[in-house]
């Protein structure tokens, strides 16, 4: 290092210490604006740095401005340049000064290790390696689309009513190729504990034409978003939910990672604005690299499955695995699933296993589904429990009594343990709750056949 580099002007220090913390105060940007303002220096570097790698331009900011202050690393005046440099091509309105600042501090070799640096995350390498390719208006590329048959619409529920409260949930769910949804999962509910269940019955009392490959049904990923509000406080239908979304447009404009996350579940949820899940992607990105584990789990399963944007399961994985390691349950879930689908090895099973045990003890209803299927209807060594299938199950009955699916779960499970008289009985349950929902019932009553005969079942009962 040259002494041009090691040194930092008055200047420059004033510029860094005035301009840092205006601009750290959200998500995972948040957390690491307390850090340095701790002086934990070491971990808002890497928080920072982690940011700065996915694309996001204020971390890229702070990044530079710890490398130039020495703060949490060694100074570096050229990697200062180079983040700084990105950050200004990104859009930060900060960067461009500390450019300036930096620039006549670098040796033409310093200049060239800082242009490496900004080739390898400049937007074109990170959209190679990293970064959706988002579709034109439209959900999907190889299937026509779910359409909305019939909405079930729930009733206010009283107690909410009584008390004025209002709410918005957020819920994932696959609509099966009989039209009808399974597995619908609560991703955002505020306030919670109100309004759950009854989206949960909505979800599944509606119907729907299924998407087409060719013309034949497949099993789709879709999302709807309620909006609750007291009945009677509105004077025109949706009246407050226009301006609820345009408040939340305006905040999502501004950075707000907040508001880009439930501006991202709007477009992807709400019917009435008329926009396809490629339209909420983009929202969701910028709330993935602001570090949001949620975000980066649409992100993910977006890429997966090829919804909102060009399939790439590599991509996928990788922000999949950024949103699992952070604890997300639903994508530890996902993660979860896609390695019991087709064909799992031994191995791909036990990291399913790992996988789901971490997601069911955050108390996540899906994690305990997926992870009492897996334990009840896998042989494998090591895998099967049956037992624990069944307190598993037994754990979220109550919430999903009316679910066939748990029913199932819990036929499996006893059947599993040579209890095949209460196979039987769960079953029977399982079909009447199918009944009334109008599924196809030709797997249900093939698996109670199997229970009849006193034979159990194996596979993967969570797969439509």
């Amino acid at each position: 290092m040259t002494m041009a580099e090691s040194r930092i002007s008055a200047k420059l220090l004033l510029t860094l210490s005035l301009t840092l913390g205006p601009f750290c105060a959200r998500a995972d940007l948040y957390s690491a604006g307390v850090a340095y303002h701790k002086n934990d220096f070491e971990s808002a570097f890497k928080e920072y740095r982690e940011l700065a790698e996915l694309g996001q331009p204020t971390a890229q900011y702070n990044l530079a401005v710890m490398y130039a202050g020495g703060k949490g690393t060694a100074i570096s005046n050229t990697s200062a340049h180079a983040w700084a440099s990105l950050a200004h091509a990104n859009g930060d309105p900060n960067a461009a000064a500390l450019v300036e600042i930096l620039g006549p501090l670098l040796t033409s070799t310093s200049l060239q290790v800082s242009q490496d640096i900004q080739s390898r995350f400049a937007p074109a390498a990170l959209s190679a390696r990293l970064m959706p390719q988002f579709l034109t208006d439209r959900e999907y590329i190889d299937r026509e689309p779910v359409r909305r048959v019939k909405a079930y619409i729930p009733e206010y529920p009283p107690e909410a009513a009584r008390s004025g409260i209002q709410g918005e949930v957020y819920v994932e769910f696959v609509v099966a190729p009989d039209g009808r949804a399974r597995l619908p999962r609560i991703l955002y509910a505020v306030p919670m504990g109100h309004f759950e269940d009854l989206v949960r019955d909505s979800v599944m009392r509606s119907s729907f034409l299924p998407a087409r490959i060719k013309g034949v049904p497949v099993a789709t990923t879709i999302s709807n978003f309620y909006y609750f509000k007291v009945p009677g406080a509105a004077l025109k239908d949706y009246g407050s939910l226009e301006i609820r979304v345009q408040q939340t447009l305006k905040k999502a404009e501004s950075g707000d990672v907040g508001a880009q996350l439930l501006y991202a579940m709007m477009i992807a949820g709400l019917p009435q604005l008329h926009q396809t899940y490629d339209k909420a992607l983009p929202w969701f990105l910028k709330a993935a690299q602001s570090g949001s584990p949620y975000a980066q789990y649409q992100i993910g399963t977006g890429l997966l499955l090829g919804r909102g944007c060009q399939c790439d399961a590599a991509k996928g994985d990788v922000w999949l695995e950024k949103a699992a390691q952070a604890d997300q349950p639903d994508a530890q879930v996902t993660v979860a699933e896609h390695l019991l689908r087709d064909h799992p090895t031994p191995e791909t099973v036990l990291s399913a296993l790992v996988w789901l045990e971490r997601a069911a003890k955050q108390n996540n209803s899906s994690a305990r589904l997926y992870l009492a299927a897996l334990l009840a209807t896998n042989p494998q060594p090591g895998v099967h429990d049956p037992a624990r299938a069944l307190a598993l199950t037994d754990s979220i009955m109550k919430p999903l009594h009316d679910d066939p699916t748990v029913w199932e779960v819990h036929a499996a499970a006893n059947a599993a343990r040579g209890n095949y008289h209460d196979a039987v009985k769960d079953q029977a349950r399982a079909i009447k709750e199918a009944t009334a929902l109008g599924w196809d019932l030709a797997p249900l009553h093939e698996r109670q056949e199997l229970y009849s005969s006193n034979q159990p079942w194996s596979g993967n009962l969570l797969s439509y």
